[in-house]
């Protein structure tokens, strides 16, 4: 989808200290043999600060790096892939409240650790609706502090890391402006994350542990799916879903500047970006995030900041946005720089 005059305006981020990942070894949370593996060095940990804090803490910083007034904001998406509070409440509804949203409409995407990118998708179609609708906000938290989650084993390809990011998107002009947007699903592969678990009763019900390997040696198992395969397929529905962007965007390969991905293991990322887009890992931002593991929904806008602030982006840049979730989901975003913000250049991290 081409999205013509939407832009970013500011994004904002919360970040907990971080915990070096040889703290878990030595507590034996983790492996030796894995901690090399993954590369990761070390994951932000929240303690009992809520994800919902969070992201409003990453949404207030997003509106006052933009001078946006809250009250005239005509949409908030707020995304998540864990649990947020008490039962039968909404955690859009407190970032609403606590930064003076108004009466704009507010909602929960839940799409795995790429619903930033289906809250985009929503976001620009919304702005491009209506000449009213002038500003939406998109934030995504998480805190993986339960006794459901291991943040050190749970998943065969990442350390789960703490914290919250935030998207502004406005019809006025930003620091950037958003190209075109684009997702695919791939239905066939919805049970390579529950494996053989009944739909029902819940498993958040039963206390049962998040434990991805075993659920997806299960759906191989039962399936008689060729891991081959399934990377082939991934991998080419990748590559035609940045083409399409790209494409759209009226770009190539050859004038991205950095491409922005999820944070999982080294090999992982290499295996299932780098080499299919016929990249370096110095073109991701794989040494980036190595230092935070996987954050969620936010590891690309944490990244993008991270660029904008240290330096590594500025005008003229060229960024995609590539992400991967449950579903199985593909989608990318390309994004162009015209200029890095001021906010950025005050807040330089070098």
């Amino acid at each position: 989808m081409k999205t013509p005059g939407v832009f970013i305006s500011a994004t904002g981020v919360h970040l907990p200290d971080r915990v070096p990942v040889e703290w878990a070894v030595a507590q034996g949370h983790l492996g030796e043999t894995e901690a090399r593996r993954y590369g990761i060095t070390g994951v932000p940990i929240a303690g009992e600060l809520p994800a919902p804090e969070m992201a409003l803490r990453a949404s207030r910083q997003a509106m006052r790096r933009a001078g946006q007034d809250p009250a005239a904001l005509s949409l908030l998406l707020y995304v998540s892939t864990w649990y947020q509070g008490p039962h039968s409440w909404s955690p859009q509804f407190y970032i609403q409240r606590h930064t003076g949203a108004g009466q704009a409409t507010a909602a929960e995407v839940r799409q795995g650790c790429m619903g930033l990118f289906s809250a985009c998708e929503l976001a620009a179609a919304h702005l491009m609706a209506a000449p009213e609708h002038t500003a939406s906000l998109i934030t995504a938290a998480d805190n993986y502090n339960s006794p459901l989650f291991d943040r050190w084993r749970s998943s065969p390809h990442s350390l789960f890391g703490d914290g919250a990011c935030a998207l502004l998107l406005t019809r006025n002009t930003g620091f950037a402006r958003l190209e075109s947007i684009n997702s695919v699903t791939l239905p066939q592969y919805e049970e390579r994350h529950r494996g053989s678990a009944p739909l029902f009763p819940p498993a958040v019900s039963l206390g049962t542990k998040v434990d991805l390997a075993t659920a997806k040696e299960q759906w191989f198992s039962t399936t008689g799916t060729d891991p081959r395969e399934l990377a082939t397929t991934m991998a080419r529905t990748l590559l035609e879903v940045v083409d399409k962007t790209l494409r759209e965007a009226s770009l190539d390969m050859s004038t991205i500047t950095r491409v922005a991905f999820v944070n999982w293991s080294e090999e992982r990322v290499r295996e299932r970006a780098a080499v299919p887009l016929g990249l370096p890992m110095s073109r991701l931002t794989w040494e980036y995030g190595r230092t935070i593991g996987h954050v969620g929904a936010s590891d690309q806008v944490l990244s993008l900041d991270h660029l904008l602030v240290s330096g590594e982006l500025n005008a003229g840049d060229n960024l995609l946005l590539l992400g991967t979730g449950p579903g199985a989901n593909i989608a990318c975003m390309a994004v162009r720089i015209l200029h890095r913000p001021r906010w950025a250049e005050v807040e330089d991290v070098r």
